[in-house]
């Protein structure tokens, strides 16, 4: 028994070693009153919850399950497909957010749509996307996210995956695509055929993502939803793990 508690205890230690060869960065925006929701969609509440003989500062959350940096369950877009074993929020494993991660950078010049084409190019500049991985869309429009926005350029006219490039990630075997953006559909996509495509292949969707200018084309993500019974999506704290050699190369460069 003893000896089984010291290797529980290197390893322990060893990963705690590798950890600090990482810096992490907060994928996540800040939920607040004001941020920008989807037009159908209910608003975010922080409201005072004080309670006569009782000491503590507390507040009550009103929200749609969609606010700010989320997940999408496949129960969103498939209800009338169910699989009740496996389609709702509580369902989702614990490591479905959890892996390494490809970073798609189309922040220079975003496209309306993304096709497979432009997935196979990002690929031979760079690599080939894996099985099991995270691919997330930097199209800049985490930039645009505001309070009350009375422009409505987050909630504008941002791009998405077209059916060839959902259909292109879901044959690669990827675990969930994330977008900086209102939603993975291009706005005003009638068919939702990342949705369609994705969601209904239990690829999980990541919406509204922070704070991707400056990440290398490679990383580790780890999220976690909260557990939410029967839940069509989630709020999620996102993070990328990036070693720290590689950030210190690109602030010198």
């Amino acid at each position: 028994m003893p000896a089984k508690s010291h290797r529980s205890d290197d390893a322990v230690l060893a990963l705690s070693a590798l950890l600090q060869e990482f810096t992490i960065k907060d994928l996540s925006h800040t939920l607040q009153e004001g941020i920008p929701t989807y037009p159908t969609h209910s608003k975010y509440y922080h409201l005072a919850w004080n309670q006569p003989g009782d000491p503590a500062t507390m507040y009550q959350i009103l929200m749609h399950e969609h606010n700010g940096t989320h997940v999408d369950a496949p129960a969103h877009y498939i209800a009338q497909e169910l699989d009740p074993e496996k389609h709702y929020m509580h369902q989702v494993r614990i490591d479905a957010l959890i892996a390494p991660a490809s970073l798609v950078d189309l922040s220079d010049n975003p496209p309306s749509s993304v096709k497979a084409q432009m997935i196979e190019k990002w690929e031979k500049e760079h690599r080939p996307i894996g099985r099991g991985e995270v691919v997330i869309f930097n199209f800049g429009w985490h930039r645009k996210w505001n309070l009350s926005d009375t422009n409505h350029s987050f909630i504008d006219s941002w791009p998405g995956l077209d059916r060839s490039g959902a259909q292109y990630l879901l044959e690669s075997g990827v675990k969930a695509v994330g977008t900086d953006c209102l939603g993975l559909d291009q706005s005003g996509s009638v068919e939702i055929p990342a949705h369609d495509t994705l969601l209904a292949n239990d690829v999980l969707i990541i919406e509204n993502l922070a704070n991707l200018g400056g990440l290398p084309s490679r990383f580790f993500f780890f999220a976690t939803p909260l557990k939410i019974l029967e839940g069509s999506g989630s709020p999620i704290r996102a993070l990328a793990f990036v070693p720290s050699a590689e950030l210190e190369e690109a602030s010198s460069d």
